[in-house]
């Protein structure tokens, strides 16, 4: 062959092996699951999801892996979920939503795990959960909020060092008496824990002693 057309060749098949190529994604009833962008035979480029229930998710994969944010809209246009990926690893803001608006749940991450300050809220927008993260792990204060029934919720309050937990952890009835209490050292009971019944009378104690 001529170097010259041999070049020119091999130029050419090296411009079309990297053209996206759009496909789209059929279940066995026949209705569209996705419509992905592949080049050279990898997720490359815009996607699209949609799901059964009608709602749809859009992002970008890059080298077949998630990158930038993902956004799922519901049937009626509403957005219930952010997530951002950097190179297929949760990196940055994530929030989830209800139907209704409602945020349920607001995050950050970093390199695939979380990192700051987590929340998680009821439907009605009342606290759910605050957990601090620190590569990763739990670290520092944290408060969970049980919904007992339509007029009282349970509280744990605590806290975390390296993902253990540490120090005095309460957990209160939903009438706002603690209804244990005790204290953790590198993740392990220690020292005196209490059990009170609903009405605040101490019913029982443990001594864990030193560990």
């Amino acid at each position: 062959m001529n170097p010259v057309v041999g070049m020119i060749t091999l130029m050419l098949l090296a411009a079309c092996s990297g053209r996206p190529v759009v496909n789209q994604v059929r279940d066995h009833d026949g209705l569209l699951r996705a419509v992905v962008t592949r080049r050279d035979g990898v997720k490359d480029g815009p996607v699209r999801f949609f799901a059964a229930d009608g709602s749809t998710t859009t992002g970008r994969y890059v080298d077949d892996s998630r990158h930038g944010p993902w956004v799922t809209l519901g049937p009626a246009g509403d957005t219930l979920a952010i997530v951002t990926y950097e190179h297929g690893k949760k990196d940055g803001l994530q929030a989830y939503w209800a139907p209704n608006g409602q945020l349920l749940r607001v995050e950050r991450f970093r390199d695939g795990g979380p990192h700051g300050v987590l929340y998680r809220f009821f439907a009605d927008g009342s606290p759910r959960q605050v957990t601090w993260y620190d590569n990763g792990m739990p670290e520092g204060a944290y408060m969970e909020w049980y919904k007992v029934d339509s007029t009282s919720i349970a509280v744990t309050a605590g806290q975390f060092h390296q993902g253990k937990r540490t120090g005095r952890w309460t957990w209160f009835y939903g009438n706002g008496k603690p209804q244990r209490q005790g204290w953790y050292r590198e993740g392990r009971e220690t020292g005196v824990w209490r059990w009170w019944d609903p009405n605040g009378k101490l019913a029982r104690s443990v001594d864990h002693g030193q560990p």
